[in-house]
Parts: C-alpha cells; sequence; structure tokens
C-alpha cells in the first residue's frame, strides 16, 4: 500500500514563514531549493498560499465582526515563482487573489508610489522625517544629514544610500542624486536603472554599481562591483555613453578637466549592505572583554542602548561593565551588574551609553563587555542588540496592537491591548498563558507582569514594525495585520 505524502517538519516551517513574512534571505533559497527538487513540496507551498489568500479576501468583507481574528500577512509571492507554475500547480485555486495580495511592484503602482523606505540606520533627517515602509511618489526627495537609507524602487532596484545625501525619486526605476554616496543593485528584470547626478547620468545594464556625488557639485566618482554601467557626461556632444565594467571606476570632469579619467577602484568606501544590529557572541568563561565592531551603526551623538541576549547554553553570561570606544578611546560606559541566562537568571542586561555633543566622528567605534570570572569548560552563546531611535522614546501606542512571530516551528501572535491587558495565540489557537497578565511601558521598554512571577517578559521597538524580546531567547515579531 502506498503511503501519503507528506510534508516534512522544515518544509512545513519555510512555508509558515514566508506566508507570514519571517525568512531570511538564507532560508527563502532553501525554500526555493526544496520546491525545485520535489514539485509536490511546490504544490504544498501553493495550496496553503490559496487558502491564505482567500481566508484573506473573506475576511476582509467581515473586518467589522472579525476585528481580533488571529491571522497572518498577505501572501508575498517570490519572484521566481512565474504565473505559469501558479497555473498549473494551483488550479482552482483564487489566484487572482493572491497575485493581487503578493506583488510588491503593483501595490506600490496602485497606492501612486515609485519607491518604498525599505530600512534605515543611524538616519537624522533634513527636511522631511520618514519612517520604515514609507512610499515615495515621483518628486520624493529624502534628505539626511548622517546614517544609512535603504530605498527599493518599483522595480526592484535596491539602493544603499549613506549620508549627507539627497536623493529625488524621478520614476519606478530612476532617481537623482543631488549629493551623497550611492550603491545600486540591480535585479535581473530590472535592467535599465538611471539616476542622474550634477553633470551626467549613469544607466545601468544589469549590475551593481556605486556613485559618489559630491556636496559643492564636483567630480563625481563612479564605480563598478559587477556588470556593466553607461556613462553619460552632459558637456559629451558626441552623442556616445562611455562603458565601465566590472572592478573599474572613473572620475567625471571638473572645471579644469574634460572627459573621464580613470582611477583605482576603493571599493572599501562604500557600503553595501544595511548593517545588522544583531551582532554574536559565543561565552567560554574567563573574564576576557567581549567586543564588537559596530562603526556602522554609530552616525550621530546621542543614547544608545547594548542588549545582551542569551541564545543557548546552560551557563548564564555574568557580567560588570560595557564600554563604547572611538579608535580605541572610551567614550561612553556604563558599570553595572549583568546576568543573562534563562528568564529567570536573567537581570540588568540593558546597557545604556552616550555619545556626548562633539564626541562624534566618524571612525572605528567598538563595543566592549567585561565578563565576570567564570568557570572554565561552561558555554553560553546569544546575541548583542545595539540600538537606538525608538527603541529609546517608544511609548504604550507604540507597542499597541499584533505583534506575529514563529518560534520551535509554531506561529505565535501576541495582541497587546489598549487597556493594558494582552493575549496570545498559538497555531490560530487561542492560549490562556496570557490570563490575568498585565503591560506597561517605561523608558521604552514593555513589560509582560504576571501575578504570580516576580519576573516579567521585556520587549523593545527597533522601529514601528520590529518588536524585540529582551529576557526570552526568541526571535522578533513583525507588526501584525
Amino acid at each position: 500500500m502506498m503511503m501519503k505524502w507528506q510534508a516534512d517538519a522544515e518544509l512545513r516551517r519555510l512555508v509558515d514563514g514566508m506566508l507570514g513574512g519571517t525568512l531570511s534571505r538564507a532560508e527563502v533559497a532553501r525554500l526555493e531549493e526544496r520546491m525545485e527538487a520535489d514539485p509536490r513540496a511546490m504544490e504544498f507551498y501553493l495550496s496553503l498560499a490559496g487558502q491564505e489568500a482567500l481566508l484573506a479576501e473573506v475576511c476582509s468583507e467581515k473586518a467589522d465582526t472579525l476585528v481580533e481574528l488571529p491571522r497572518r500577512k498577505p501572501v508575498r509571492w517570490p519572484l521566481w515563482l512565474s504565473a505559469a507554475a501558479v497555473l498549473v500547480a494551483a488550479a482552482g485555486l483564487a489566484v487572482h487573489s493572491m497575485n493581487k495580495a503578493a506583488d510588491p511592484a503593483k501595490t506600490l503602482a496602485a497606492g501612486g508610489a515609485e519607491a518604498r523606505l525599505t530600512n534605515e540606520v543611524g538616519v537624522v533627517w533634513k527636511d522631511k522625517t520618514y519612517t520604515a515602509g514609507e512610499k515615495l511618489g515621483s518628486g520624493s526627495v529624502v534628505a539626511f544629514s548622517s546614517g544609512l537609507a535603504e530605498l527599493t524602487h518599483r522595480s526592484g532596484t535596491r539602493l544603499l544610500i549613506e549620508g549627507p545625501a539627497m536623493y529625488e525619486v524621478t520614476g519606478p526605476n530612476a532617481g537623482r542624486l543631488k549629493h551623497g554616496k550611492l550603491v545600486a543593485e540591480v535585479p535581473p528584470g530590472a535592467e535599465g536603472y538611471v539616476v542622474e547626478y550634477a553633470d551626467g547620468k549613469v544607466v545601468d545594464l544589469g549590475t551593481e554599481f556605486a556613485l559618489d556625488a559630491p556636496e559643492d557639485d564636483g567630480p563625481a566618482e563612479v564605480g563598478v562591483f559587477r556588470g556593466e554601467v553607461r556613462i553619460e557626461q552632459g558637456g559629451d556632444t558626441s552623442g556616445q555613453a562611455a562603458p565601465l565594467y566590472t572592478g573599474h571606476a572613473v572620475r567625471t570632469a571638473s572645471a579644469s578637466t574634460t572627459g573621464l579619467r580613470s582611477i583605482p577602484f576603493d571599493q572599501e568606501r562604500f557600503i553595501r549592505r544595511i548593517p545588522t544590529r544583531e551582532l554574536p557572541w559565543f561565552y567560554r568563561g574567563g573574564e576576557s572583554a567581549i567586543e564588537w565592531d559596530i562603526s556602522h551603526l554609530v552616525w550621530s551623538a546621542g543614547e544608545y542602548l547594548g542588549v545582551v541576549k542569551w541564545m543557548n547554553g546552560p551557563e548564564a553570561l555574568n557580567l560588570r561593565k560595557m564600554e563604547l570606544l572611538l579608535d580605541g578611546q572610551v567614550v561612553g560606559s556604563d558599570e553595572h551588574p549583568c546576568s543573562v541566562g534563562h528568564l529567570t537568571s536573567t537581570v540588568g542586561n540593558v546597557y545604556r551609553l552616550k555619545v556626548a555633543e562633539g564626541a562624534w566622528k566618524r571612525g572605528h567605534w567598538t563595543l566592549r563587555a567585561w565578563p565576570v570570572q567564570a568557570t572554565e569548560g561552561g558555554h553560553s552563546e546569544g546575541i548583542l542588540m545595539f540600538e537606538n531611535g525608538v527603541a529609546l522614546d517608544a511609548g504604550p501606542d507604540d507597542f499597541t496592537g499584533p505583534w506575529d512571530y514563529v518560534h520551535d516551528g509554531h506561529r505565535y501572535r501576541r495582541l497587546f491591548h489598549a487597556d493594558g491587558s494582552c493575549s496570545l495565540w498559538v497555531d490560530d489557537t487561542p492560549s490562556d498563558y496570557f490570563q490575568d497578565a498585565s503591560w506597561e511601558v517605561r523608558g521604552g521598554i514593555l513589560r509582560v507582569n504576571f501575578p504570580a512571577s516576580s519576573v516579567p517578559e521585556e520587549h523593545l521597538l527597533r522601529d514601528r514594525e520590529s518588536l524585540l524580546f529582551i529576557n526570552q531567547p526568541y526571535r522578533n515579531a513583525r507588526r501584525g495585520k
């Protein structure tokens, strides 16, 4: 007798993560690999996605009566899943609903947007403040004095812009860099991205390239990490565009020069990825300091948080002090005892570090934690979360609402009610874990208090869409819909 095929634990976890919008790029690649290797895996994914799309449509029609019904985010189809594959493998499903909910380009177009601010680190805005996820129409100008801003055009072109900078969105696959540093990553299908600068423009041919446009309209520099671009100079009357290939760089014309001059491509001058705020630590005993390079996370004077989070290991990590250093010199410190382990043994794991006005400058920034002597041979591991911005000033309104996350293969939804109570669902089933619990916010930290326990659960916000667990080994939650 032939056994019925069933999805294994890994496939179920990956599909749940894709539908919930929580997968990393590596996990998306793994799901793609599983689907390509076994058509039954794709059928499993499509069948669940179809159910999700139909459920979302039904729920939207009855929103008044289903306000607190736990639901996942709308299905977001990866680019590699073609419409033909959907029609073949998911015949009979509401394909039009899935495509409508999943196509980010159509979503942006429907809202009159040509791009979106998809991420930012340490941005100090100048004229107008934007938040992660905000849509940008044609003519929108993003201007900031420091930090990193990630913009994604409707075409899929991703830009990482380093301040001080000013960038104007001029189309679904075009923009104007008035000044600043820009790295553009243009995926297949988005070839033709155009970025203008003071005296010319760069036309992409499917590549990753960098543009540095000085604030004084001086000579710009263009370099290609991979692929090919064409450079069109405003003063060139020949009508010819100069090609530039992988590893090459040029400096544009100035008042005293003409044409393009070849220069060495200093790739280290450009930041190509948004730096992570979650840095790993591995402790094996002893008193040696634990250090992290945070040079791309400190962009201005102000207050920062160093949050030490335990993930695994039989022993707690005990610290006595944390320091913030610039080029080897201490500029801020917080000295107090900290224990990081299981929930009941985590105490004092948030360090507050201040960079005084006038003390900030570009350089090598390091975070250093000093352990208390522990038994050799013991071990523990976790992450250091380096936060600022909304993590410091979030209030109750910022936390109120549903938050979704995945842990050990299960889907969770936490709902913080405006009256100070909270609810929990596990795999779409209500749980009594938060029965009689209450929550409050102090100093940007949300605490869930339990009547029968003196140990609260604690949370921070990284941005308006990301909830961090401080003293639980769970991964970050995303704001639910």
